[in-house]
């Protein structure tokens, strides 16, 4: 029995302020959602997040797919880091 791949699996892990100033939660891709011919569903974790932020709970999102059927490849929305302060300098290495 053959599975695909059907769903990107989900933590939400912080929030951050857009260009616009609107407020955006932060996700990160932890594994991967397979379907069966059954229709059971098997989950393969790659990542558990650490972030004091993280609530506990995933998140199943659809794979998004082309007219051809096949997984459309999409670029990570990793927003830009928050530029670091001068004063954090004091590390002795």
């Amino acid at each position: 029995m053959a599975s695909t791949r059907t769903h990107e699996v989900k933590a939400t892990v912080g929030e951050y302020t857009d260009q616009s100033g609107a407020k955006k939660k932060r996700y990160i891709t932890v594994g991967a959602a397979f379907t069966d011919d059954q229709g059971r569903v098997s989950i393969k974790l790659e990542s558990v997040p650490v972030s004091p932020e993280w609530s506990g709970w995933l998140s199943l999102y659809p794979v998004e797919r082309n007219g051809n059927g096949q997984q459309r490849q999409s670029p990570p929305r990793t927003p830009k880091p928050a530029p670091l302060d001068d004063d954090e300098d004091d590390i002795p290495f």
